[in-house]
């Protein structure tokens, strides 16, 4: 781990989320359907706020800095142009993604903007609620519930 980024977790006391093998781990679940093409947004730990809007992403330069993304949030819906005089076709892949996080046990929460892989979790924050089984069962401050509270 770069001396920087090792300097900034421990002045900032964040607890690690994700190991590299669990990143790797990420961009093989999100691969897995070849019409499923992740559009992502992420926030580094130095950043104010995440870059803006979601854009595709780009493995090789995301696990470059993976070490430093305090977060990166997943767009579940592809959106596709089909003219002018159509409206824009959606489909939702939230299933799917949440399959695949499950199936390599990846800890993710649902978030307004998209489905949000936590890399780092800082002691000043208030504490995600964690998806952390297929039957929709959420984890939050050590105590397990199925309602999300």
């Amino acid at each position: 781990m770069n001396a920087d980024t090792l300097a900034y977790l421990n002045q900032h006391q964040l607890t690690s989320v994700m190991s590299l093998t669990k990143w790797r781990q990420l961009e093989l679940a999100l691969h897995e359907k070849p019409e499923f093409v992740p559009h992502v947004r992420y926030k580094l730990l130095e950043d104010e706020g995440p870059n803006p809007g979601f854009t595709p992403v780009w493995w090789d330069e995301l696990l470059a800095i993976c070490e430093r993304i305090e977060w990166l949030e997943v767009d579940p819906l592809k959106r596709e142009h089909r003219g002018r005089l159509l409206p824009e076709k959606t489909t939702d892949f939230t299933d799917y993604i949440e399959a695949q996080l499950h199936k390599y046990r990846l800890p993710y929460s649902k978030e307004a903007q998209g489905i949000r892989i936590w890399g780092y979790l800082r002691s000043d924050a208030a504490m995600p609620v964690f998806c952390i089984a297929p039957s929709g069962e959420t984890i939050n401050e050590g105590k397990a519930n199925s309602d999300g509270r």
